[in-house]
C-alpha cells in the first residue's frame, strides 16, 4: 500500500507533466515542488529571465499559471487527500545563476 507521501508525489508528478507541456508557450524554465508539513505545498515557478517575472505578472500569465495548476491538481483529486493550501513563488533562472551560483538546491532552502 502506498504511503500518503508517495501518493502526494505521484499526483504532483502528474500535475507537473501537464503544466510543463502547457507552459511551453509562456517561457517557464522549470518548476519545483516543496511539500511542507501537514501536506501544504509550495510551488516554485522559474521563468527564464528576471524581466519575465514582472512582465508575466502584468500581462496575467502568472495568474493563469496558478489557475491551470490548481485546476490540474483538482482533476487529480489532490485536495481530496491533502491540504488545500498551495502557495506559488515566482522567480527566474537568471536570479538563480546570478545569486545562488546556479544552484536550485540553495535557492529552495
Amino acid at each position: 500500500m502506498r504511503s500518503k507521501e508517495e501518493l502526494q508525489w505521484e499526483i504532483i508528478k502528474k500535475a507537473k507533466e501537464f503544466l510543463m507541456v502547457w507552459a511551453k508557450t509562456i517561457n517557464i524554465y522549470d518548476i519545483y515542488f516543496v511539500p511542507m508539513r501537514n501536506f501544504r505545498l509550495e510551488v516554485y515557478i522559474f521563468y527564464e529571465k528576471n524581466e519575465d517575472i514582472n512582465k508575466n505578472q502584468l500581462n496575467g500569465t502568472t495568474e493563469q499559471v496558478k489557475r491551470e495548476f490548481i485546476e490540474e491538481l483538482s482533476k487529480l483529486d489532490y485536495k481530496k487527500h491533502f491540504s488545500e493550501e498551495v502557495s506559488f513563488i515566482f522567480d527566474s533562472n537568471e536570479n538563480v545563476v546570478e545569486n545562488y551560483a546556479g544552484s536550485y538546491f540553495f535557492r529552495l532552502r
